[in-house]
């Protein structure tokens, strides 16, 4: 209708959603969660360049964050995004070579070989994940042995919480006001119970205003 794409207009307003999530909410913990990829890319005593793929891309905002000199391939469902992902990689100005832009799901990575990645990033996105239990395997398949999955995410409060209640309430139309999303998901429940070793996170409160259902957030990393 009105020729619009829908697929064209969601990564328009996720491009403008993304700024103010990925640049006011969780500024404090994205810059503690990234310092700790780069301390992994540091440890690496190899010559070849750093990989990530990064999950559920949207339109690059964590890029600014990534080590210098590293090969970045993005997978994302929305083709769209890309020429947002490539505006996000010219303004971060730190030397990153976009490989790839896979049109596709965390859940069924086929076009991706196994053990090919030193790091996995994944922010804001395993909440709308249907098949999470594959989703996590499947990054733990596509990093290479020692390799590192980092995340951060908003999830479920407290059970037996006030906030919890609402959020339990809500999930009920919480689809239909943001696709295919899941306000009260207890996602480290599906990391502790993965294949990963070393699963280690941290929950906190982040600055959300409107969206005050998804304050109760969590960030870390798990490694292969």
């Amino acid at each position: 209708m009105f020729g619009l794409n829908k697929a064209k207009c969601k990564a328009f307003i996720c491009s403008l959603v993304c700024r103010y999530i990925h640049g006011k909410v969780c500024d404090k913990e994205k810059a503690l969660l990234f310092e700790q990829l780069k301390d992994h890319k540091n440890s690496l005593k190899t010559n070849s360049k750093f990989t990530i793929l990064e999950i559920g891309v949207g339109s690059g905002m964590n890029f600014k964050f990534f080590p210098s000199e590293c090969d970045v391939t993005c997978l994302d469902p929305n083709p769209y995004n890309e020429k947002y992902v490539i505006d996000s990689l010219r303004k971060a100005n730190n030397n990153i070579r976009l490989v790839k832009l896979i049109e596709g799901y965390a859940e069924n990575m086929l076009d991706v070989p196994s053990d090919s990645f030193d790091a996995v990033v994944c922010t804001f996105t395993m909440c709308s994940i249907k098949g999470l239990n594959d989703a996590i395997e499947e990054i733990r398949r596509v990093l290479k042995p020692g390799g590192k999955f980092f995340f951060l995410e908003h999830v479920a409060a407290h059970k037996g919480s006030h906030l919890r209640s609402l959020q339990d309430k809500f999930q009920r139309i919480w689809p239909y006001i943001a696709k295919d999303t899941h306000i009260n998901r207890e996602t480290w429940k599906f990391l502790d119970n993965s294949s990963f070793k070393d699963v280690q996170y941290h929950l906190f409160t982040a600055k959300f205003f409107l969206a005050f259902l998804a304050k109760p957030c969590m960030y870390g990393s798990a490694t292969k």
